[in-house]
């Protein structure tokens, strides 16, 4: 209960310390064709004209699935760790090996995805962690393959959430170059990459609780049946590898790779310039009138 407590009051410490550092640290900037801009539209209207973006369904299908396979593998790995693989006593360490190498990947991707584009980026960061999932189920039990393949997946999960959170602003991007007369619906986007993200968790945690009920699950037991051990296996290997199949296919669809992420940030640069001038122009005319 201590410990519990104890994580409770680190993890509100530093939401609170996130929220002030978004408040203090971050200041909105509008632009000046925003503020010569109609009436905005409303929600619903927003809603219906994000909803039939293509590249940001494509998108946002993509991550759903890719969220959904790695959330299934975190919450069932202690099981798999400890009733599976048999590493009770371990699977702390081996959760810090994935954290760690997750955080420490990051400058990583970062420099991977400037140097050869999003796009490959995401090809190449979620799929590395297939082969390590396929092999620590078919290979006998062993703590450094477990460990290597923790920290493969660590470097994988970087990526995976990584990456696409850093496609969307180039969704938006193109969203306003095919809705120039609309604004403020960046709030619709980020809302609903995160609902979907939350969503794919309480999936995850139906279909881990449904599957191990089934399967015969014995809540605190010290061993269980063949056949949980069996479901363990495809919960954190066999399901996630099919989900981020799917998911790459999905990447493979969206539209926006290196190059037209280019053209879309010239495009609007030429348009934020035009907006700029013409609002000088028509302050220039102002003041010589008056």
């Amino acid at each position: 209960r201590n410990a519990y407590m104890i994580a409770a009051g680190v993890i509100g410490g530093l939401y609170i310390l996130c929220a002030l550092i978004l408040l203090l640290g971050v200041r909105e900037r509008r632009e000046s064709s925003e503020l010569q801009s109609d009436e905005p539209v409303s929600f619903f209207q927003g809603l219906k004209l994000v909803m039939n973006h293509g590249p940001y369904i494509k998108l946002i299908a993509g991550f759903l699935f890719t969220s959904l396979a790695f959330m299934l593998l975190e919450g069932n790995f202690a099981l798999f760790c400890t009733y599976t693989l048999g590493f009770r006593n371990e699977f702390q360490n081996i959760l810090l090996a994935i954290m760690l190498s997750a955080t420490l990947t990051i400058p990583f991707w970062q420099w991977f995805l400037t140097r050869f584009g999003k796009k490959t980026a995401v090809y190449v960061g979620i799929s590395s962690a297939i082969p390590f999932l396929i092999a620590v189920v078919v290979l006998d039990s062993n703590l450094y393959i477990t460990y290597v393949v923790a920290v493969a997946a660590g470097i994988s999960v970087a990526a995976a959430f990584l990456l696409p959170w850093s496609m969307l602003p180039d969704v938006i991007d193109d969203f306003k170059l095919q809705h120039p007369s609309s604004h403020g619906h960046e709030a619709i986007f980020f809302s609903f990459y995160v609902f979907f993200t939350k969503f794919t968790a309480g999936v995850s945690l139906g279909i881990s609780t449904l599957s191990l009920d089934f399967a015969g699950y014995q809540t605190r037991g010290c061993s269980q049946p063949g056949q949980v051990n069996f479901t363990l296996k495809m919960l954190v290997s066999a399901v996630p590898v099919g989900l981020i199949l799917l998911s790459l296919l999905l990447f493979k669809l969206y539209p926006i790779d290196e190059e037209k992420r280019r053209k879309n940030k010239k495009a609007l640069q030429d348009l934020r310039e035009e907006s700029n001038s013409s609002s000088e122009s028509d302050n220039t005319e102002l003041a010589s009138i008056v």
